[in-house]
């Protein structure tokens, strides 16, 4: 017989065993209730942050977008359509201008909103300033989403075949026409020559102020006249005319063998071929020469190598030869005088060589020479003579006027023209602006239209 109360207690067990496993159960539905809890609220958290990094994308497109509204209008001005009719729309105030671009209904339900600002509109500003600011409002009522984009702009110099400041003069049978050496657009050529068999009536001519005067020759291509210069007679051109163009073409800044990582000093002797061997280049591959009262003559630029030669009070004659892949860049002081029967650079296509000069004096081709580059002269008289179709210029030039009598032939080679849609003004820098200093300085320039 069991002692008094064990049978109580054998009775109880199984109620405690159940008492057990429901205390257990039940602490696994709280810890299962946790986990679930805590696996949702880290799955909305997710969901949060995928949602407001998808929105704060789509808000950067959305001020690139701005952006873009903005660059077009600048390239308008840049086909030539002045800067009233450009801006249409927007508000403008002195140099600056401003416009909210209608709402965008975006995925999701979300509003976007973006307000362009710029600086510099009119074109007159030497480095335009374009900020948009695109701002999401999205259909939870969570915190709009901002996107704030500053970009500066640059203009590009317009490449045309011949470019005057003041007049342009063809007497007798000078002309002006164009081909294209390098219809494929290879980096390594080969470039064709200028031949009737490739000339094509597609150049550009721009006369910025004075007069223009065709003799028995013509333009083969566009004329772009500036303020108050008259047309001459459509039979002295075969494309079409514009007036009222505008253009600035000033000299770059000149290098300096402080400003470059390598540099050799010529003195007044310039060495019948460059490089040097033994020479090196600079950080950018470029060989920097430095001269002084010189004259660059007969040398030769070596094949595949690219060369810079700084002069001071230095000019250039015929002679130079620039073998295959090879280029050089010049900058003088002095005129470009080329003697009757002399070449420069005729052995390659015109983008291998480029002449800036500062000479207010006049840069000279004498009869019959030949003269196959870039001349970028804005203070100077072009004269140009030629009794035969051997007398040419071919690429591009821009001077302040032009006299060319006999024969004398301007070639510009379109595949001088740059890639892409060419359009006058690019990008120069890009930014997102994101620190609270950053918002509080947009506000200010803006007058509080951006935030």
């Amino acid at each position: 017989m069991n002692p008094p109360g064990q049978d109580l207690q054998a009775a109880r067990r199984p109620g405690a065993a159940r008492g057990s496993v429901l205390l257990t159960a039940m602490l696994l539905a709280i810890a299962l209730a946790v986990v679930l809890g805590s696996y949702l609220s880290l799955g909305r958290t997710a969901l949060k942050v995928a949602q407001r990094s998808y929105f704060a994308n789509d808000a950067a497109n959305l001020a690139e977008a701005g952006i873009e509204e903005a660059l077009y209008r600048f390239n308008l001005m840049g086909a030539g359509t002045a800067a009233a009719t450009a801006w249409s729309g927007w508000t403008l105030a002195g140099a600056n201008a401003q416009f909210t671009l209608p709402a965008f209904n975006r995925d999701q339900n979300a509003v976007g909103i973006v307000k362009v600002y710029v600086a510099g509109y009119d074109g007159n500003a030497a480095a335009p300033t374009v900020i948009a600011q695109a701002t999401l409002t999205t259909f939870d009522g969570s915190p709009p989403i901002s996107k704030t984009m500053q970009v500066t702009l640059k203009k590009n110099t317009p490449v045309y075949g011949i470019v005057t400041l003041g007049s342009l003069t063809f007497n007798s049978t000078a002309s002006a026409d164009s081909f294209n050496s390098n219809p494929t657009q290879s980096p390594t050529g080969p470039w064709a020559a200028y031949s009737s068999a490739n000339a094509s009536s597609q150049t550009s001519v721009a006369v910025l102020s004075g007069s223009i005067y065709v003799a028995s020759g013509k333009i083969y291509g566009d004329l772009k006249l500036g303020p108050g210069v008259s047309a001459p007679p459509t039979s002295d051109y075969t494309g079409t005319l514009t007036t009222g163009f505008t253009a600035s073409y000033p000299l770059p800044a000149y290098p300096t063998a402080a400003s470059v990582s390598q540099s050799y000093n010529l003195g007044s002797s310039i060495p019948s071929t460059l490089p040097v061997v033994g020479h090196l280049p600079a950080s950018d591959g470029r060989y920097y020469y430095f001269c002084n009262s010189a004259t660059i003559g007969a040398v030769t630029i070596s094949a595949g190598k690219n060369v810079t030669i700084v002069g001071t009070s230095t000019g250039m004659s015929g002679g130079m030869v620039i073998q295959n892949l090879g280029s050089c860049i010049v900058y003088l002081s002095k005129p470009v005088t080329v003697a009757s029967g002399r070449s420069i650079n005729n052995t390659n296509w015109a983008g291998a060589l480029l002449i800036y000069t500062s000479t207010t004096s006049s840069c000279t081709f004498a009869n019959n020479s030949r003269f196959t580059g870039r001349l970028y002269a804005p203070n100077s008289r072009l004269t140009a003579t030629g009794t035969s179709n051997s007398a040419s210029l071919t690429g591009w030039v821009v001077v302040k006027s032009i006299s060319a009598a006999g024969s004398v032939g301007f070639h510009f080679d379109r595949a001088l023209l740059p890639s892409g849609s060419g359009n006058v003004w690019r990008i120069t820098s890009w930014l997102e602006l994101q620190s609270a200093a950053d918002r509080a300085a947009v506000a200010g320039r803006t007058g509080n239209f951006l935030h």
